[in-house]
């Protein structure tokens, strides 16, 4: 009980002062990378305070120039610290609307160059994806869930369809990122944090023109595929 307040205390503390920091730099920071120092501050703090490690194998494969969209399953609440924390690229997420609700955080949000998602509208989702495809091609990388949601068990769940049709409109490769391990940090459902180890493997850059799949179906599947091969295994 009391590292879980300690976890949200400082979390909350947090989001406030690097949220507002971010929200006044990103004004007159055009390459944005006072926006990626706050965000990976932010993301290493709560991981301190919540007692966890992450650990990343394949940096190399996000390397060089070129926005990239970075695909990735969804464990838990703390898979965006870890991605933050490890993944030496600047990149925005599609998120969900309800985290736009956040004071403070919301806007931070905003100005980092997240993409709002609305997963109850499916025309409004389309206009997302039209959104976040226009940043890639401005240079911006974007990272999506490709799950659309935590998973319930910490199992890879079947994938949406967003991230084929995000990586045909904007033209760039997708890079699938394996994560293991924060579903038992703090699942979906709940709010207390527990100490632990996060794993992220960043594999090969993948191109729709280099997988023969059929359409949208085949590739979801092939990616997931992957990052299912590349999960590591709890001991």
């Amino acid at each position: 009980m009391i590292r879980t307040v300690w976890v949200w205390a400082v979390g909350v503390s947090l989001t406030l002062i690097l949220g507002t920091l971010l929200i006044l730099f990103s004004f007159f920071d055009r390459n944005g990378k006072s926006l990626h120092f706050f965000a990976r501050l932010w993301a290493r703090g709560i991981l301190a305070a919540a007692g966890v490690t992450v650990r990343a194998v394949g940096t190399e494969n996000i390397a060089g120039d070129g926005a990239k969209i970075l695909v990735s399953n969804h464990q838990g609440y703390f898979d965006i610290f870890a991605l933050f924390a490890a993944v030496p690229l600047r990149f925005g997420w599609v998120a969900k609307k309800e985290l736009y609700r956040i004071p403070v955080f919301s806007l931070a949000m905003k100005r980092f160059g997240n993409v709002l998602i609305d997963r109850s509208n499916r025309e409004a989702a389309r206009r997302s994806l039209a959104a976040a495809a226009e940043q890639i091609r401005r240079g911006q990388s974007i990272l999506i869930f490709a799950e659309g949601t935590r998973s319930v068990d910490g199992s890879v769940q079947p994938f949406k369809k967003g991230c084929y049709y995000l990586a045909r409109a904007a033209g760039a490769p997708v890079v699938p990122v394996s994560i293991s391990g924060s579903f038992h940090i703090m699942p979906k459902k709940s709010f207390r944090p527990r100490p632990g180890e996060i794993h992220l493997v960043i594999g090969r850059p993948i191109h729709l023109s280099e997988v023969a799949t059929n359409g949208p179906n085949g590739f979801v599947e092939h990616l997931r595929r992957t990052i299912i091969a590349n999960q590591v295994l709890p001991p």
